[in-house]
């Protein structure tokens, strides 16, 4: 407010400062409350877009926009003579863009010889989800103290800081929730569980009814629905059907003091740079490849949501809105205190790991010295980094397990084999989007799902019977015109 600014020609008594300054800090926390909880933050050219469309990892965020100064004290990394921390815990949500930030952790707790905490059935196996962690779930290992945690798991306060080392840093990363949902709506078959996937737009017929399929007797008696409020659940809040928005004020404001960092998938690279501040490491340490990880590949075009749907599921996953948009105002926070000087060290990185990339990219055969900047040492990389940088999460566990000594030198190398020859190799799968989508090309204009209502032919018999394989691509497109005559 310009009336801090303004010069005072009247000398003001010490009650009256008081007051004066009493009366400041109120407004502060009334603007602080109504920021962090009434303000929808989304504009088309503000920061903090995102839309329905954005899938993958946003690495090109160069142009960063600060917010304005708040009262919160989020400096991360400005003490140059910061001692490096290697205590780590990451919550992994499913689809939220964990797969890279889980395989740069990996790295650096493998190169840095960290205890992880690891399931008994090592690399598989559960590490409590959805029904939370179980020490008979762990692999008995003769350990000090766990350094770092990156499986599946679902986060307990006083569970995890008693089985993490004392000074570990417990981060997560959250993603956009229609943008989530779309990933998870898919990727865990939703559109065949609802009866949607021969509708034109599945994802959109959810939307219209969202309460429909939270609420039936299915979803009630799961424990978690891939769909509402998942990345909440995971982060520790256990009723997705809750209303009670003051519990949930209180259930993040809790999230805000356990984890000094929350990263956002949609600034990626701004959220990694946050992390070697918070965490005193080097370029090195949060190099990644830039190649898709776990990328889902649509068998249908992108579609457009009308305001009613996008408000329906607002609603109904409201807890995952109030999340990710206070974690998204949190990050923008942090990166305006980082200081001045942060965006030119996000250029600096982006450009290193580009460069990094494209070597790797070439079939790198020699060492190449990287020159230095202002942040960072010159850096001399060679194949072996480059075959670390692609290397998958479940590669990473496969090494990780054999020398935590779950498994011995043979099996080690019958696993890598294994993983290397199905992933050349995947199993050919009978994939039901793939085959509508070809029925669809086939029979243009023709509404599947509106065909088989109109003829009162249950879609959910007509899913099973597709899992069973009894059609193919041709039996489909006969079984629709007779259908439509």
């Amino acid at each position: 407010m310009t009336m801090w600014n303004e010069p005072c020609n009247k000398n003001l008594g010490t009650a009256s400062i008081g007051v004066f300054i009493l009366g400041g800090f109120i407004v502060l926390l009334v603007y602080n409350a109504e920021v962090s909880w009434d303000q929808v933050a989304y504009s088309k050219t503000g920061q903090q877009v995102v839309t329905e469309t954005s899938l993958s990892v946003n690495t090109g965020n160069k142009g960063l926009i600060s917010l304005p100064s708040t009262t919160r004290n989020d400096d991360i990394g400005r003490d140059q003579q910061c001692k490096p921390k290697t205590n780590i815990a990451f919550f992994k949500i499913p689809r939220a863009g964990s797969h890279t930030t889980v395989s740069v952790l990996q790295r650096f707790g493998y190169e840095q010889g960290q205890n992880f905490v690891l399931p008994k059935d090592c690399p598989d196996g559960d590490m409590g989800f959805p029904g939370g962690l179980m020490y008979n779930m762990l692999l008995n290992q003769e350990v000090d103290e766990y350094n770092l945690l990156v499986h599946q798991t679902v986060y307990d306060k006083d569970e995890f800081h008693q089985l993490m080392a004392p000074d570990t840093q417990f981060i997560t990363v959250l993603r956009e929730p229609l943008s989530h949902l779309r990933s998870c709506f898919f990727h865990f078959g939703m559109d065949k569980r609802t009866g949607l996937v021969l509708e034109k737009n599945p994802l959109g017929g959810y939307l219209d009814h969202p309460w429909v399929y939270e609420y039936s007797s299915l979803a009630t008696r799961a424990q978690v629905t891939m769909t509402k409020n998942l990345q909440a659940y995971v982060l520790g809040w256990k009723d997705r059907y809750s209303q009670d928005r003051r519990a949930v004020r209180k259930f993040i404001s809790q999230l805000d003091m356990d984890f000094p960092l929350v990263l956002i998938l949609e600034y990626f690279d701004a959220s990694l740079v946050l992390l070697k501040r918070l965490m005193c490491w080097t370029f090195y340490n949060i190099l990644y490849d830039k190649q898709h990880r776990n990328q889902q590949i649509y068998t249908r075009p992108e579609s457009e949501y009308t305001k009613q749907q996008l408000w329906n599921h607002r609603n109904s996953s409201w807890i995952d809105y109030h999340l990710y948009e206070h974690f998204n105002r949190t990050l923008w926070r942090k990166i305006e205190r980082a200081g001045t000087d942060f965006q030119e060290e996000l250029a600096a990185f982006q450009k290193l790991n580009d460069e990094v990339n494209s070597y790797c990219s070439e079939g790198a055969t020699d060492k190449r010295t990287f020159p230095g900047s202002k942040w960072s040492e010159p850096l001399d990389i060679g194949p072996e980094l480059c075959g670390e940088l692609k290397r998958d999460s479940e590669q990473w566990d496969i090494k990780i397990c054999h020398r935590a000594g779950a498994y011995g030198e043979m099996e080690m190398q019958r696993k890598e084999t294994m993983f290397t020859f199905n992933k050349a190799h995947p199993r050919a799968q009978y994939n039901i989007e793939e085959v509508v989508a070809k029925v669809m090309k086939v029979l243009p204009g023709v509404d599947l799902g509106a065909a088989l209502k109109k003829h009162n032919v249950p879609a959910a018999k007509f899913i099973k019977e597709m899992h069973q394989h009894k059609y193919s691509v041709h039996t489909l497109v006969q079984k629709f015109l007779s259908i439509e005559k």
